[in-house]
């Protein structure tokens, strides 16, 4: 009675067995006959739709297709037209809240203020300092501890045409300057003042200072004699990156006032303050003054001297 139930659940056991590896072997062939169909049929229908399509099939079926390849390029076009415009108008807004000129500084008045003052002297709270190589030099504390400078100059080897070109050219200026280390300019405006860069060497150890201001240029016509003055007046709310191991100076003014004179020279005043930052040492400071500033009317001079050989050289007419 056994062994015959374990016999019928042994042969029960056998055809499941059969059924399981007939059910996985109709699978097995399934799929590969699916695969098949994939592989030949599925390429060969979409190369005769393709064939159709090309050959004016079905217009329904090419219409389609072409209503989204018509929709992909309207978007592209409006892409390739509105980005750039998106770029202008940040640019734009950029450039618009870069500088902040102090346009205050830039008056009529200030610059016949310098005409008025390389007429005649206006020494009030001034104290003498030096005279040297035809430059003389005044100076006045201010309430930090600095001195801010008045300059008279003849320069007798240099017209003032030529002198006012020598200082604004900031291609030659790096050439006969030992001290700068880059002058370029930032921005050009027409109808305002230019807003430069400009990179002074420092004696070792102290840092390089950096600048950046706005200068303008104007000439007037005063009583029968022609002056050039140029003003110059450090920019706040720029842009412009600090560079490591530089000290940037944000208070700075510079102005000078030109004119010619019967020997063919020019005679100049030039009025100057900066705050460089940082403990500068007063020997330093005694020295720039009293030595660098004549040191500098001579080496601009110089430098006039050469200048016709530089625009040749450079090409320029």
């Amino acid at each position: 009675m056994l062994k015959l139930k374990h016999f019928k659940v042994l042969q029960y056991m056998g055809v499941l067995t059969i059924m399981k590896f007939g059910f996985f072997l109709i699978s097995a062939i399934s799929l590969v006959l699916a695969l098949l169909w994939i592989v030949v049929y599925c390429p060969r229908k979409v190369q005769q739709m393709g064939t159709s399509l090309s050959e004016g099939g079905d217009p329904k079926v090419a219409d389609y297709f072409s209503q989204f390849e018509d929709k992909l390029d309207n978007e592209m076009g409006e892409l390739k037209h509105n980005e750039p415009l998106k770029m202008q108008q940040v640019k734009q807004s950029h450039s618009a809240v870069k500088f902040t000129i102090p346009f205050e500084r830039f008056g009529e008045g200030q610059f016949m203020n310098m005409i008025d003052q390389l007429k005649t002297k206006r020494l009030e709270g001034y104290e003498f300092l030096i005279e040297s190589m035809n430059v003389s030099i005044y100076r006045r504390p201010k309430a930090n501890g600095l001195y801010e400078y008045k300059l008279y100059a003849n320069l007798p080897d240099a017209p003032p045409d030529m002198l006012v070109s020598v200082f604004l050219d900031s291609e030659y200026r790096l050439k006969w300057d030992t001290y700068i280390t880059d002058l370029y300019y930032i921005m050009k405006n027409e109808s305002g003042p230019d807003v430069i860069y400009f990179n002074v060497d420092f004696p070792w150890p102290l840092a390089n200072r950096d600048y950046v201001y706005a200068r303008q240029t104007r000439e007037f016509d005063v009583a029968g004699k022609h002056y050039q003055v140029i003003i110059m007046h450090s920019v706040l709310n720029h842009n412009v990156p600090e560079k490591k191991g530089v000290v940037r100076v944000n208070d700075f003014h510079q102005m000078l006032a030109v004119e010619p004179v019967a020997t063919g020279g020019t005679r100049a005043f030039i009025h100057y303050y900066d705050d460089p930052k940082g403990s500068i040492p007063s020997w330093l400071i005694n020295w720039a003054a009293k030595t660098g500033v004549p040191g500098f009317v001579k080496d601009i001079q110089r430098a006039c001297s050469g200048y016709p050989a530089f625009k040749k050289e450079a090409g320029r007419t």
